[in-house]
């Protein structure tokens, strides 16, 4: 398995992972309107545009797409703000250590743009996951925001 930056020839693969993930697994722990939601944030064309602005990247094995994660920067660059956003793992794949390669690719990268920390809207479902590489809960608060989320952060 090899993990390396988004080609736009991979849109389409990348589109249909994350959505099979949101249906397969995130619907189990949030309600059908919210989860359409989401999907519909995921065409070919919309990954294609959130990789002009973000930083994307595959975790490749046997030449698919088993996995993605991007960095997005919400602030601008003379006060960046880091995020690592759509972080997704191909269900047959999880739990062997592809999503925390994916998101030490993020952080990489996070560091190499100068950032000091990077944060993460974790999914219920996700949370022990980025505790377990060391995020904390933004601010010191544990409850989840208003779509069911934690805000979560690690510092370089």
């Amino acid at each position: 398995m090899i993990i390396e930056k988004f080609q736009e020839s991979q849109a389409e693969e990348v589109s249909k992972l994350i959505k099979r993930n949101l249906l397969e697994i995130t619907s189990k722990y949030y309600t059908s309107d919210y989860v359409l939601s989401l999907v519909d944030n995921f065409s070919p064309t919309q990954i294609l545009e959130k990789a002009r602005t973000q930083h994307i990247f595959v975790a490749i094995e046997d030449a698919k797409v088993i996995g993605t994660g991007s960095l997005s920067n919400y602030g601008n660059s003379e006060t960046p703000s880091y995020y690592g956003t759509a972080i997704f793992v191909a269900p047959e794949f999880q739990k062997k250590g592809i999503g925390r390669q994916i998101m030490q690719k993020v952080e990489a990268k996070a560091v190499e743009m100068g950032a000091d920390k990077i944060t993460v809207r974790a999914a219920r479902n996700a949370r022990i996951f980025y505790e377990n590489l060391g995020y904390i809960y933004k601010d010191g608060i544990t409850t989840q925001d208003e779509k069911g989320n934690y805000v979560m952060e690690k510092h370089f």
